[in-house]
């Protein structure tokens, strides 16, 4: 552990566990628990830093892909064998990738949940930047609440309100236990609008990659398409009925298909 580190919580590992699962932007490890429970195989469910029940510093440095990168590599360098399976969601999936480009040969196999390596267009980025800076206002001026439910009317979401209400309330609450300056700092620091993109890395990815997103998610079935296409060992899945959270609302479909990829590679090997 550096003498900067900043541990973060996870769920209790199990003996036998085999990868991480990383949660998306206002989650935590309780988000990616009903994936899990499906999963042939145990993984280490971490609050990312500032989400949960992790620190959230004030440090912006803390906040940085560079920084989440040495805070992942802490959990898996304490409580598992390498390489190993790494699973994401949306943050969470840009964070994964991060993380095995930086680290490939602690990670057998890459799955991202609607992953995304960057907004390429320079102008694109900056009006990303331009709305990122305006959430940021928003939270600080009218509070948390006000930020989550402008955050839940978003289209990316829209095919949520098909679920029961349990669900979409237990999702609620973890966006609302989310720490605020953990938000903001996110944002300024590692969003995709500051986030250099990683296009034209991904013909250095070798590991086995599992590309998964939603039927009605028609922007990141694009996104899928295209870095399928520039990693060679990539696989894409479109998981029928499902938006962008497709862990979310379908969690057995997601479930089967990266089970599935993990019994080919095991055989494969």
């Amino acid at each position: 552990m550096t003498e900067s580190s900043c541990p973060l919580y996870f769920s209790q590992k199990q003996v036998d566990s085999t990868g991480i699962v990383l949660h998306g932007f206002l989650g935590n490890h309780k988000s990616m628990e009903e994936l899990t429970s499906y999963l042939d195989s145990s993984f280490i469910l971490p609050d990312l830093i500032g989400h949960g029940r992790s620190p959230c510093p004030m440090e912006l440095k803390q906040y940085t892909l560079k920084a989440m990168i040495n805070q992942i590599h802490e959990i898996a360098d304490s409580s598992l064998q390498e390489p190993f399976d790494l699973i994401g969601y949306s943050m969470g999936a840009r964070l994964a990738l991060s993380y095995a480009l930086a680290r490939q040969t602690s990670v057998r196999s890459l799955i991202l949940i609607g992953g995304n390596p960057g907004i390429q267009d320079d102008f694109a980025r900056h009006q990303r930047a331009l709305d990122d800076i305006q959430k940021i206002a928003m939270l600080e001026d009218r509070g948390l609440l006000e930020f989550v439910n402008a955050w839940e009317t978003q289209r990316i979401f829209s095919t949520q309100w098909q679920l029961s209400s349990d669900k979409m309330l237990a999702q609620r609450r973890a966006r609302l236990s989310t720490q605020p300056m953990g938000i903001i700092s996110h944002l300024r620091a590692s969003g995709a609008g500051v986030m250099r993109p990683l296009w034209g890395r991904l013909h250095e990815i070798k590991i086995p990659v599992l590309l998964v997103v939603g039927s009605e998610d028609e922007k990141y079935i694009n996104i899928g398409e295209r870095m399928q296409s520039r990693i060679p060992t990539s696989t894409l899945e479109i998981i029928c009925g499902a938006g962008h959270a497709v862990h979310f609302e379908r969690p057995k479909e997601t479930a089967e298909v990266i089970n599935k990829f993990i019994r080919e590679l095991e055989y494969a090997n």
